[in-house]
């Protein structure tokens, strides 16, 4: 059992929380959330040892126990391999069993870990973790550049894993599955909530809800004290009483208020007209990432864009948007439709200006009327007089959202546009995309998101490269026949082929979990290796059938 008791820290004279109380019990699966900068992360790297605390104590934690997942993990070994290695004790078969079993293959593990994507980097730090089997596992924001597959992946493995694992994360739909109790951090304290994300939201509202009239109760209960003070204490027939009230009013415990709940007010305001098509995609082709691409959008639809890391979503909306040029193919914008895009790298953004000056510079507002504009969004004071390129990711966001906004389109193009984003903000773009009544096309990881937002959609495939519109419900590439009885036999053979090579991918996968042996760990990577490209193989001779 992991126990903290009135744990307090300071950062010089400033208060980032005081008297953090809770119990984790061996085995469960505790989450930790709060707005950015409420000491989440200061909070687990004392749990871990790396940083120390003021005041109170914090049993059943060693260090030896501890496995940590860090948010921006570093790596320093010339190969991947060789950073596993770096592990102190961990040998070469264990190193290899664990990233077999996250879907690195043979050739990857001489690659230099730095040079992965971020989710790939995201799965290294977890390797890395789990060599030693540790009891507790700590993950800090695990699903920050992870895709949906590896996310569902990672939500998998937190559910079945033996240990206790303790992550800090804003993905509510990760919340919502894989937990069984909430630290939610707030205005320097720490509040336990048991159950999962849903739950968590509805017992803190009926808490704030008791907490403030129990303030009310209190402070009416004062008010008619010190009345009953100020006209009797100067009576000599009821100074007595007065001055027992006085007493009780000395003595009595003051009840804080309970903070207001911070809420963005998003609203994206009413859609102009547009022609029913709004988008229309034919045959796009991009650098031999986006192939023969092909879609159409409609006027109030609000479609989510998802795929792969790497397969080309950000490229295909930047191609929309006219940020790039594709090689062939023809994009055609519905009449009447204004695009407003929100970038994943805020590319938009002046970040020499400051957020004051890009809305004077772009829409002609005066101080006031910016202050106003951004306010809404929880942009206040210091923070919309600092240059852009000082602000934080989530800072950045909240500006960029507002810009968009202003701009009155009504058809919203959104790469990741909760990146950076607490859960108030989180909540707040998803109440406001579902009330906006114009056109939405949006790519994201957030699931949560997705379930409450999106009406369709439309999944970038990896299969060769493959680009494909795919059911909502889908996971997997599903062929379906197009065209009118092309080859129906030769296409019903190739199909069931797919479908044995992929049972057969999974039983390989199988044995590599359950492999000890370095040299059969070794065989069965290559055969996982050959049985992937097998499996392409065979989609590629899908793809000519369907031709």
């Amino acid at each position: 059992m992991i126990q903290l008791e009135n744990v307090t820290k300071y950062y010089g004279e400033r208060l980032i929380f005081r008297d953090v109380t809770f119990k984790i019990i061996d085995g469960e699966k505790f989450g930790i959330v709060g707005k950015n900068g409420a000491g989440k992360s200061t909070l687990i790297k004392i749990m871990t040892g790396l940083e120390n605390f003021d005041a109170g104590t914090i049993g059943g934690l060693r260090a030896e126990d501890v496995g940590f997942v860090e948010q921006t993990p570093k790596f320093f070994a010339a190969t991947l391999l060789d950073e596993m290695l770096t592990v102190k004790g961990v040998e070469k078969f264990q190193a290899r069993k664990i990233l077999y079993g996250l879907g690195f293959t043979e050739s990857e593990l001489e690659k230099n870990p730095n040079n992965f994507s971020g989710g790939e980097i995201a799965k290294i730090s977890l390797a890395k973790a789990l060599l030693n089997e540790p009891r507790i596992l700590i993950l800090d924001e695990p699903t920050n550049h992870l895709d949906i597959y590896s996310i569902e992946f990672l939500e998998e493995f937190v559910k079945n894993y033996r240990g206790t694992v303790i992550v800090v994360t804003h993905d509510r739909h990760f919340l919502q599955n894989c937990v069984v109790k909430i630290l939610d951090m707030e205005n320097g304290r720490a509040t336990l909530y048991p159950g999962n994300y849903e739950k968590f939201i509805r017992l803190k509202q009926e808490r704030r809800e008791a907490e403030l009239k129990a303030y009310e109760k209190q402070q009416e209960e004062i008010a008619k004290l010190e009345d009953f003070v100020r006209r009797n204490k100067v009576r000599a027939s009821t100074a007595k009483r007065a001055r027992s009230r006085q007493i009780a009013l000395d003595r009595m415990e003051r009840l804080e208020k309970p903070p207001s709940i911070e809420t963005a007010n998003i609203k994206l305001g009413d859609a102009a007209e547009s022609a029913n098509r709004v988008l229309i995609l034919e045959k796009i082709f991009f650098k031999n990432i986006i192939k023969d691409f092909s879609a159409e959008i409609f006027k109030g639809e609000k479609i989510g864009l998802i795929g792969r890391n790497g397969v080309g979503k950000s490229t295909l909306l930047k191609i929309i948007v006219g940020e790039l040029k594709a090689d062939s193919g023809e994009i055609k914008i519905g009449n009447r439709v204004k695009i407003g895009y929100l970038s994943q790298g805020h590319e938009e953004l002046n970040e020499n200006r400051t957020p004051l000056e890009e809305l004077n510079y772009e829409f002609g507002l005066t101080e006031g009327q910016a202050r106003s504009e951004l306010a809404r969004l929880n942009l206040f004071a210091q923070v919309v007089e600092k240059p852009i390129v000082d602000l934080s990711g989530g800072e950045k966001t909240r500006v960029a959202l507002t810009k968009l906004i202003l701009t009155g389109a009504n058809f919203l193009i959104l790469d990741e546009p909760t990146n950076h984003l607490d859960l108030p903000a989180r909540e707040a773009i998803e109440l406001a995309l579902q009330e906006f009544d114009g056109t939405i096309l949006i790519v994201t990881h957030d699931r949560y998101l997705l379930d409450k937002v999106a009406t369709r959609t439309i999944e970038l495939g990896m299969r060769n490269e493959e680009l494909g519109i795919r059911d909502k419900a889908s996971t997997k590439p599903k062929p379906k026949v197009q065209n009118s009885k092309p080859n129906e036999q030769a296409l019903n053979k190739i199909e069931a082929q797919i479908k044995m090579a992929e049972m057969e991918l999974k039983m390989i996968e199988h044995e590599i979990n359950a492999a000890t042996n370095p040299e059969k760990l070794t065989e069965l990577a290559a055969a996982h290796e050959a049985k992937i490209a097998e499996i392409d193989e065979f989609y590629l001779r899908w793809e000519e059938l369907q031709c």
